[in-house]
């Protein structure tokens, strides 16, 4: 069974040009081409481009071979490792799989994009086999093993649980009715008293502490100290937290993508938004890849991030 049916990462892309195809390469290599069914595989990726342009990887999980129909398993990603060479860059991972099934298959090419979404490489598809263990029928059939101890497992532990569960359970009704007795006894005592009257502080304007933020970001000159990673951490919390405050969006808990899917909803300007979002970018790059940028690409998203929150907040102010 040569070539399952594997539809994954289905491309439509033109082809890039000469001169921006030399700048940016990408390769993909198997650490073996012949595995036994539930052995690991490693494919070994490499991406190049030039210093200063950041690129974007797509990254394989679970939902990503479902959605494909991947004959194979995803097991892990390793975190990138950067290496730096003259005017280049090269981002190295190891993407783990498996296979439960005999057969021939087929890694598919990794597309790698630019901050423009435009395709600027591809790695090759890899192909490898997956097989059985091979059984001789030949051989003599062999006597049961001797009964062997079993170590206490869980659901050991679970039977005990379960024939002791009524006295734990009284305990903690015990435990709970102290716990709610003295929390009754000091309510009512500090009901006794009367409580001083606390005027409420106006609410500061989430662009305002933003802005503020940003100008001690500026003054801690971490870049100039080698603290680069540090340094866009703090600058995309800021713009993280001015989000959350100004549309109530969680963007804390969110990823640079669901970011701006929340915002094209809003009446931001849309060459706003791509500049947050080239700054929201690097700095992943920079958190997540060990990417490492110009001191030119600080200032950029300094100044990005800031009139992010200049522009919004005028907006927010006239609404």
């Amino acid at each position: 069974m040569f070539c399952k049916r594997f539809t994954f990462f289905i491309i439509s892309v033109s082809l890039c040009v000469l001169s921006l195809a030399q700048e940016y390469s990408a390769k993909a290599k198997l650490d073996s081409a012949h595995i036994l069914i539930g052995d690991y595989l490693n494919v070994n990726l490499e991406v190049t481009a030039p210093k200063g342009k950041p690129v974007f990887i797509p990254q394989l999980d679970d939902k990503t071979l479902k959605e494909a129909e991947a004959p194979f398993d995803w097991i892990a990603n390793s975190m990138f490792d950067t290496v730096v060479s003259n005017d280049y860059y090269t981002l190295k991972q190891i993407i783990t799989i498996t296979a439960f099934d005999s057969g021939s298959y087929v890694f598919p090419s990794i597309p790698i994009f630019d901050m423009d979404t435009n395709m600027v490489a591809q790695t090759n598809p890899l192909f490898f086999e997956v097989s059985t263990i091979a059984v001789d029928t030949t051989a003599a059939i062999k006597d049961i093993k001797d009964i062997s101890k079993i170590p206490f497992t869980f659901h050991e532990f679970w039977m005990y649980a379960k024939e002791y569960a009524l006295f734990v359970l009284v305990g903690w009704l015990v435990i709970g009715l102290i716990i709610y007795l003295v929390w009754r006894y000091l309510k009512k005592k500090r009901a006794q008293k009367p409580l001083p009257v606390v005027k409420p502080k106006p609410k500061i304007k989430p662009h305002i502490t933003a802005l503020k933020e940003l100008e001690k970001l500026r003054h801690k000159k971490l870049c100039e100290q080698g603290r680069t990673k540090e340094y866009y951490s703090e600058l995309i919390d800021i713009v993280r937290i001015y989000i959350d405050g100004q549309w109530e969006i969680g963007a804390m808990e969110m990823v640079t993508s669901e970011i701006m899917e929340a915002l094209k909803d809003t009446a931001i300007h849309g060459e706003v938004l791509k500049k947050l979002y080239q700054a929201l970018t690097v700095a992943d790059l920079v958190k997540f890849a060990k990417y490492n940028p110009l001191p030119t690409d600080h200032d950029v998203a300094y100044k990005d991030c800031k009139e992010f929150v200049e522009r919004t907040a005028s907006i927010m102010n006239n609404e």
